[in-house]
């Protein structure tokens, strides 16, 4: 993991720092108790956060690495993974522009027990633990946002459990097409997801010639359709209803 900014040819510094703080604004701008926060609240928060790029293929931290607070997503998509002993990973989620995750380690100050790559060029931000035990100590809003968070959590690595032993590949991509929807939900996309079939396949842990399948079995029914380098979601009762979850959950 590096702090810097992406790599952007010939470009100025100073313009490839501003075009970052903008996406990073953009996201906050979206956050609820971020915008419920007195200004000068907002002001401190926003100099404290860390910035850090990723390309695809690299990663955020791995199984072992202590938590430095809490990450936020930007733009990009990245996997959520656990290690095997035999070399093997457990897929359990993807987080995309506008998705927050690491809250659970972060608060019980443990190392991590998985580990986040970035499957595109990514942009993640780092509220530091200490800017967050400030908050959860003085700002109602917040911690009920980081409770919220936890419990969606919990529902999710029970649903990933059971997508992972029981439920059929239909349900499991439509359950990472889903989650895709929610963390993009507040983004202004309007159903329409940057997310390829080779990633979703990749979130999945499947290969991608059965998740371009199921993609299509969905397509057929009238949930989605595809398009180069993305999805449209075009039943949004109906995804939930095949990935078995709640709606907005």
């Amino acid at each position: 993991m590096r702090d810097r900014l992406a790599d952007a040819g010939d470009e100025p510094l100073s313009a490839r720092r501003r075009r970052a703080q903008g996406a990073v604004d953009k996201m906050l701008d979206v956050v609820p108790w971020y915008k419920g926060l007195p200004e000068l609240e907002r002001n401190l928060i926003r100099a404290e956060l860390r910035v850090v790029s990723l390309t695809a293929g690299e990663f955020l931290f791995r199984a072992g690495s202590r938590s430095p607070g809490w990450y936020g997503v930007v733009q990009g998509l990245v996997k959520w993974s656990s290690p095997g002993a035999d070399g093997k990973t457990l897929s359990l989620a993807g987080f995309s522009t506008g998705s927050w995750f690491g809250e659970a380690t972060m608060i019980r100050r443990e190392r991590f027990e998985y580990e986040v790559v970035a499957l595109r060029p990514s942009q993640i931000v780092i509220l530091p633990r200490e800017t967050c035990e400030r908050l959860w100590n003085n700002n109602i809003e917040f911690t009920k946002a980081l409770m919220t968070h936890l419990a969606q959590r919990v529902d999710w690595l029970m649903s990933s459990f059971t997508s992972n032993v029981l439920l059929d590949v239909d349900t499991t991509v439509a359950r990472a097409v889903a989650a895709q929807f929610n963390a993009e939900r507040h983004s202004g996309t309007n159903g329409r997801l940057k997310v390829s079939q080779e990633e979703i396949a990749g979130l999945c842990g499947i290969s991608r010639q059965r998740c371009n399948a199921a993609l299509a079995r969905l397509a057929r029914a009238g949930v989605l359709e595809t398009y180069y380098g993305g999805l449209a979601i075009l039943d949004v009762s109906e995804l939930y209803r095949l990935a078995d979850v709640k709606q907005g959950a």
